[in-house]
């Protein structure tokens, strides 16, 4: 066990993601993230979830205040998840997570000007903290 809180490992997030810990839910590829080692236990304010599994009753019963996702994963990208909030008439926050924005204000854009009620940007993240050694 790292010793680690819950606070500590969401702090080196955003501001924005931050106030919106109860209600944030993350849209991604799972099964990649697990094979990555990508651990999840310490985020347990968060609400994960495959794009093929967003869908109208979890919008419902989860009431984001706001959603995250890549930019690009392997099987999605951020226009993508974009055109599901949308026909599930989603009005909250949607921000796509990515290290660089490559054709950030392009991408931006394009996703903007699908519907102007989706409140859409790019989040870029550095890295998180290095995890607490047991010794």
């Amino acid at each position: 066990m790292s010793g680690q809180t819950n606070e500590s490992r969401v702090a080196w997030l955003p501001e924005i993601v931050r106030q919106s810990t109860s209600g944030t839910l993350v849209v991604g590829d799972l099964r990649r993230w697990t094979a990555e080692g990508r651990a999840f236990a310490g985020l347990s304010e968060f609400n994960f979830t495959n794009i093929s599994r967003l869908d109208r009753d979890l919008i419902n019963d989860l009431d984001p205040d706001i959603v995250l996702s890549p930019l690009v994963a392997d099987e999605f990208d951020a226009v993508d998840v974009a055109v599901k909030l949308i026909d599930l008439n989603y009005r909250g926050k949607y921000r796509a997570i990515t290290d660089q924005h490559i054709n950030g204000p392009l991408i931006a854009n394009e996703i903007r000007s699908l519907s102007p009620h989706l409140d859409f940007d790019l989040l870029q993240l550095g890295s998180p903290p290095p995890a607490a050694s047991n010794s």
